[in-house]
């Protein structure tokens, strides 16, 4: 029998494994729970996890964004599982398709001359809050990168740069779609 299955009941979510601040990844290994590379993939898993919550807050103007925002949550589960144990999930061809949104959400909105700043519509500050995490999680990822232990693969570091730009030119598109207009970063005098 499971030492952590009652008799006939459910399986305990906890452990007590990580009580003393050591975490156990994929491959077995015990890890402090302060170390870079958890960092990172924790950065990560704030990110997703509020991209969670930007699909299930879209009113009904912006479902189309729900579908691709689902799409992009199981690509933040391959990159994590890249980073956490040396998968090879997330290639070109994932940056690409990002890329490939960027474009297209970004020839329905008017070109940018200055900066914005975050915000309009309910949906778009969720998506440019994400972006933050987003970028968080990226500097995260590059500062496990010059540690020098296991460099993060050139295609995941991509794909994570790229994200923070595909989620701005979805905000965009929100505001747009939702008719908000969007703040210019540069007061008026």
């Amino acid at each position: 029998m499971d030492k952590d299955k009652e008799e006939d009941g459910p399986a305990k979510l906890y452990t007590r494994k990580g009580d003393k601040g050591i975490t156990c990844q994929y491959n077995g290994t015990r890890t402090p729970k302060s170390a870079m590379k958890v960092e990172a993939v924790g950065n990560l898993d704030a990110a997703q996890s509020w991209l969670g919550v930007v699909a299930s807050t879209l009113p009904e103007e912006l479902s189309c964004l729900k579908p691709p925002l689902m799409a992009l949550g199981h690509k933040f589960y391959r990159l994590q599982s890249d980073i956490a144990a040396g998968e090879e999930l997330i290639g070109k061809k994932d940056t690409e398709e990002l890329e490939g949104a960027i474009d297209k959400y970004m020839g329905v909105v008017e070109p940018i001359h200055e900066f914005i700043l975050p915000g309009g519509c309910p949906t778009a500050a969720r998506l440019h809050f994400a972006r933050t995490l987003v970028r968080k999680a990226e500097r995260s990822c590059v500062a496990y990168n010059q540690t020098g232990s296991e460099p993060i693969r050139d295609e995941d570091m991509a794909f994570v740069n790229r994200m923070s730009d595909y989620l701005f030119a979805m905000a965009r598109f929100a505001n747009k779609k939702e008719g908000v207009e969007e703040i210019i970063a540069k007061e008026e005098e």
